[in-house]
């Protein structure tokens, strides 16, 4: 359980600091404008208006970049997990290394929207095989969809806007092509990215406004900031 708050000087500080990248980018969802708060036992999650969200998920054609902050409170293993997250923590990955990430990327999307888990990494199928995959597919908003999870990583000095784009190209690209060879039937997809910082966030954002629109096609891109080191250990 876990109640939502709404901070309206969390949301006025923010849209201040964040107001020259808006007029500069046009990007329709600024760094947490109107910030909530989701406040839980295992987690605190910032996040902006839900209805952003909401209108980026439901519509076949929109996409854009949503952002969260997360603070982790506790390990995974001692969270009270959803039935959802649950499922997933006991059936393993497709050889990936990110688990960890993807639970917390589902337990998030469940306890701030909502959202009930549809299938697993190696229960969603595909034709042809062989191709990008997917790491869950849930219900939200009433919309089928798929998510996949990545973490903006960089082990030898810090995260560029060019780390950046490389990463947003490949990962829009996987989905793209998991969408296209899917035998599931999600109407879009979300591409979840963890970062370290909000620095990092706007980064994303910034990659993210230089890509061509055939790339970034309805994917809706949720970008969530964490100091917890967990989401990138494993």
């Amino acid at each position: 359980m876990g109640i939502a708050l709404r901070d309206s000087k969390v949301g006025d500080a923010v849209l201040s600091r964040n107001e020259r990248f808006k007029r500069e980018n046009s990007i329709d969802d600024p760094l947490l404008e109107g910030a909530h708060l989701y406040i839980g036992e295992n987690f605190v999650v910032k996040h902006g208006n839900p209805f952003h969200l909401r209108r980026k998920v439901c519509s076949k054609t929109k996409s854009g970049v949503v952002f969260t902050e997360l603070k982790q409170l506790k390990p995974l293993t001692k969270m009270a997990l959803s039935t959802g997250a649950k499922r997933m923590f006991a059936c393993a990955n497709a050889g990936g290394s990110s688990e960890k990430s993807e639970i917390l990327s589902f337990e998030l999307l469940q306890r701030c929207f909502g959202a009930d888990l549809g299938k697993t990494e190696t229960e969603v199928k595909y034709f042809p095989e062989g191709g990008s995959i997917t790491d869950y597919t849930c219900k939200m908003f009433s919309t089928c969809l798929g998510v996949s999870v990545t973490r903006a990583m960089k082990f030898h000095g810090e995260l560029t806007v060019e780390d950046a784009e490389k990463l947003l190209s490949k990962k829009l690209n996987g989905v793209l092509m998991s969408s296209k060879n899917t035998m599931e039937k999600w109407s879009k997809q979300i591409l979840h990215i963890w970062v370290t910082s909000f620095v990092e966030s706007m980064l994303i954002a910034e990659a993210y406004y230089q890509l061509p629109k055939s790339l970034k096609s309805n994917t809706v891109v949720l970008v969530t900031a964490t100091e917890y080191k967990e989401v990138f250990t494993n």
